[in-house]
């Protein structure tokens, strides 16, 4: 178990180290990009200081042309894409995005055989005035005439303007999924009570097509875990672990293997609560100390439960025994020594802690936003949970999760979609009828977005969409 627990530490590593090293030279590429148009705006195209900063940027071009056919970074909606990936951009790089944008540029493609003399050409070409683009029909038709073979040019991609009938299919496929997980769930405990064989097979299936799920549509999916069902919570926080779990599998890059096995983790890291009393894992108040110590038994008896159950990973067995062993906060069961927590346990503690937290269950009334919990985990980071591994958390589901309602600085009320790469600039749906409606009309736009190298619009705080009769759910689910 050693082997298998040092290797999937190390690959889980080793990729999401790779992804990062990929995002700071596509980082650093595009910036190149924009000091070699800044310099051809001063100085002439024999100049050194010229030839050198393209001579930088074709070095990072070709750097990153290793194993692929061409770089291409694409523009959408303010914010800067590498690929599929989302590149963090500074304020240096805003006034070139709207440069290329006022000039209905939505994408740059790079390709092999890209020369120095090319790239100071191009640069010379887009600091022209518009005017002059539109007189020679375009930015295309003018780099082909001054005959730039190996660079290519992308118009401005339109966001969010799938047909309505497929964007529902799309959202109804998520429900759907989420929906049969946890059906899922509830066959399982019910196998349990009754003593009856549990299907790993269907568990099995559950996973993969959530994992499959999850990496085609992200936040999708965390919206319908900021939707908390406190009728199904015993069975919906199971689920809702397991698509945090998965998410952050994917986020840091995971193998697709590794998702599944933390997917199945993360399902089935309460399973030992089904030997507590459902009076007591349903009880609203306190627990006595009696209750408490049968409640602290559930590690241990899913870890005793999941060793008997053939087909299912020792990963899943080592997480459940193991969610609730908090970094340098002792946590229980309580175990003798030195104990060095399993990188998939310590994936599932956290996200379960903040399921647990939003889902505020001892007090039913009152539920914590997810803006708030993130805070808390932020608070016990080094102590409770490994600090690495929250500000990855956080960095994938954002300060502003999926679900919050902000309040921006123009006066208008923005409910989040998705994330950015800029943690205080997510994309947001604009709320103006409250009724749902808006979904419908399209009304989502990113904090990214800028004029005259100015955000059009920030955060100014947030709002609590149960008193304020915000019915969230109408926008996150069909």
């Amino acid at each position: 178990m050693e082997d298998e627990h040092g290797n999937s530490r190390g690959e889980a590593r080793q990729s999401f180290f790779a992804k990062q090293q990929l995002i700071n030279s596509a980082k650093a590429a595009f910036q190149l990009l924009s000091a070699v148009m800044r310099n051809a705006t001063i100085y002439p195209d024999a100049h050194p200081f010229l030839l050198a900063s393209a001579e930088k940027l074709l070095s990072k071009i070709e750097e990153l042309l290793v194993g692929r056919k061409e770089v291409t970074f694409y523009l959408v909606g303010g914010e800067l894409f590498f690929e599929k990936i989302s590149i963090p951009i500074d304020e240096s790089l805003v006034l070139v995005m709207e440069q290329f944008a006022s000039r209905d540029v939505g994408g740059v493609s790079f390709k092999p055989g890209l020369s120095q003399t090319e790239l100071i050409k191009f640069a010379w070409l887009v600091n022209k005035e518009t005017s002059f683009f539109t007189a020679e029909g375009g930015l295309n038709e003018v780099i082909a005439k001054e005959n730039i073979v190996h660079i290519e040019l992308h118009r401005v991609l339109l966001v969010n303007k799938k047909p309505k009938d497929t964007a529902k299919e799309g959202e109804k496929r998520t429900a759907e999924i989420f929906m049969d997980a946890v059906s899922t769930v509830k066959e399982l405990v019910r196998a349990v009570h009754l003593e009856k064989a549990i299907n790993v097979r269907k568990m099995n299936t559950t996973v993969q097509t959530m994992v499959d799920s999850i990496l085609d549509n992200r936040d999708a999916f965390m919206g319908l875990t900021s939707i908390k069902m406190f009728d199904e919570y015993t069975f919906a926080h199971s689920v809702n672990t397991a698509v945090l779990a998965i998410s952050l599998g994917t986020f840091l890059s995971f193998e697709k293997a590794q998702v599944a096995a933390l997917g199945m983790a993360g399902l089935l890291h309460d399973i030992g609560k089904v030997s507590v009393p459902l009076d007591i894992v349903n009880k609203p108040g306190k627990l006595t100390d009696e209750e408490w110590e049968m409640m602290m038994r559930h590690p241990i008896e899913g870890a005793l439960l999941l060793s008997d159950v053939s087909g299912v990973t020792k990963l899943a067995m080592v997480a459940a025994f193991e969610h609730h062993q908090h970094g340098k906060v002792r946590g229980y069961p309580n175990i003798d020594g030195r104990h060095q927590q399993h990188l998939f346990a310590q994936i599932v503690s956290l996200v379960d802690a903040y399921d647990a937290i939003t889902a505020s269950r001892v007090y039913h009334s009152v539920q914590t936003s997810p803006y708030q919990a993130i805070r808390t985990l932020i608070n016990q980071r080094g102590s409770t949970f490994d600090p690495l591994l929250v500000k990855t958390f956080v960095n994938m589901i954002g300060l502003f999760p999926v679900g919050t309602v902000l309040k921006l600085d123009t006066g208008e009320i923005g409910l989040v979609m998705h994330q950015t790469r800029d943690l205080l600039r997510p994309r947001v749906l604009l709320l103006d009828k409250f009724d749902g409606s808006e979904k419908e009309a399209g009304t989502e736009i990113s904090l990214l977005e800028t004029a005259g190298g100015r955000y059009k619009r920030s955060i100014a705080g947030t709002i609590n969409p149960h008193t304020a009769k915000i019915d969230v759910k109408k926008y996150l689910t069909e």
